[in-house]
């Protein structure tokens, strides 16, 4: 099995095409034919299946793809750190993150890394966790950050705490059921996830989980955190949200005051807890090892936005004291 067989086989899994394919690689029709027709004949087993709208692979040719996919990136990331070594390559930074994580100290990490490294070229891919994990899996992802309401996912990967940030239920000002104390009255409404309802560590999967309560009935599901924060603000909808939205002092999903309405909630409502994941330190490029230590730096320093607005708060009500004080007197 040789390694440009095996680009071939990717190349026609992305494209579903022999002319696209060839093309792609730069490579005749022929060639690439011959490479697919040696590779089934090693293997003993069909990879390709021809039809009017192109060439699709069997079973035995994605289950070859997917693995093909992980030697590709690990050769990538060999080639890499050995031009990295030389002092004459540009790396290449592959990140994936959820929402919940682009809030945290993610913008400050990647700022600073390419401050230090400005050759490195950095992608970073917000997306949800399940698609995080395929792309970790199938090497399109050097390292990621993944917020959970519950524990460290599959054991194929590394899960590393980095902080967590508590959970707020909302609604839109004027909600009929703004002033519920419990979840249990909630139950009948309609609810609002960002998250696959199938996925254990979603958020609205912990929360009814931990207090014991069957899942709602009545559940939007957005893909879109844009789209999941119109729909919170302009429908009644319950939602949920982290701490990042209500206290936080900057960023993308930093709310106008007033545009949603916190749920005084009595039950349990379980933080969000942000891990970095990774398959191993060992295949770790430098970029990679990197931007890791600068990661892990800023999670440790970082105070969590209710404490931060909590404290600015008590600075405003003391340096308000102290005005009037200086008045009277």
């Amino acid at each position: 099995m040789k390694l440009h067989q095996l680009r071939v086989l990717l190349a026609l899994a992305q494209h579903g095409s022999m002319h696209e394919a060839s093309r792609s690689l730069h490579i005749s029709q022929p060639a690439l034919s011959k490479a697919i027709a040696e590779l089934e004949r090693e293997l003993g087993v069909t990879l390709m299946s021809r039809s009017v709208r192109g060439v699709s692979l069997t079973n035995y040719g994605r289950a070859l793809a997917k693995r093909a996919s992980v030697v590709e990136q690990e050769l990538r990331h060999a080639l890499e750190d050995i031009e990295g070594m030389r002092g004459h390559a540009e790396a290449q930074l592959n990140i994936g993150f959820s929402a919940v994580a682009s809030s945290g100290p993610l913008p400050e990490s990647i700022a600073a890394f390419r401050a230090r490294f400005p050759g490195v070229a950095v992608h970073a891919y917000e997306m949800r966790p399940q698609q995080i994990l395929e792309g970790l899996r199938e090497g399109r992802l050097d390292l990621a950050l993944i917020s959970t309401n519950s524990g460290p996912g599959t054991s194929a990967f590394q899960w590393e705490p980095l902080f967590s940030v508590g959970m707020v239920l909302a609604t839109r000002p004027g909600h009929p059921l703004a002033r519920a104390t419990r979840l249990r009255d909630l139950l009948e409404a309609d609810w609002l996830t960002l998250d696959p309802l199938d996925d254990p560590g979603s958020p609205l999967a912990s929360l009814m989980r931990v207090n014991r309560l069957d899942m709602p009935r009545r559940v939007v599901h957005s893909v879109s955190n844009l789209l999941g924060l119109q729909l919170a603000t302009c429908t009644d909808v319950i939602s949920m949200w982290s701490d990042f939205v209500f206290y936080g002092m900057n960023g993308p999903l930093v709310l106008q005051r007033d545009a949603l309405h916190m749920l005084p909630i009595r039950d349990e409502l379980p933080d969000f807890h942000v891990f970095m994941v990774y398959r191993s330190t060992d295949l770790m490029t430098q970029a990679c090892t990197a931007f890791s230590k600068e990661i892990r730096h800023r999670s440790r320093t970082m105070v969590s936005p209710r404490a931060a607005a909590s404290g600015a708060a008590r600075t405003r009500k003391t340096a308000g004291g102290a005005a009037k004080l200086r008045v009277d007197r």
